[in-house]
């Protein structure tokens, strides 16, 4: 069971995101998405090349060099996610990951404003 804590984010410039990101959340996710990489992808038959695009994304992660929240056209594979061509089970997980590393809202709740800066309230794992 994780935990999650009810807190106000502050919006970012993108209606649906938040300018911050859940990072406890990002940082299960990317060791997920490295164990499912490492377990599941053949480098010698990666016809996406996931292993290449995504491992060092979740590295960065993991070591606190990515700069968050990441703009969601900066992401890899969005075609093939787009298109349903990776693995179903690979594709969930790493879905999960691009909308955690946005800070894509994954419920829109009401606009709360203080002092001129919109925020909205959220779950985040602690």
């Amino acid at each position: 069971m994780r935990l999650t804590k009810r807190r106000l984010v502050r919006m970012g410039a993108q209606a649906g995101f938040y300018a911050e990101v859940d990072t406890v959340r990002l940082e299960r996710l990317a060791r997920e998405v490295l164990d499912y990489i490492q377990t599941h992808i053949n480098p010698d038959n990666d016809e996406y090349e996931i292993g290449l695009w995504v491992a060092p994304i979740c590295k960065r992660v993991l070591d606190g060099t990515i700069r968050l929240p990441v703009p969601h056209l900066d992401l890899p594979l969005s075609f093939p996610v787009r298109e349903g061509l990776l693995p179903l089970d690979f594709q969930e997980l790493f879905s999960e990951f691009r909308i955690t590393a946005c800070g894509m809202a994954l419920e829109i709740s009401e606009e709360i404003v203080v002092d001129g800066v919109s925020y909205m309230v959220a779950d985040f794992e602690e």
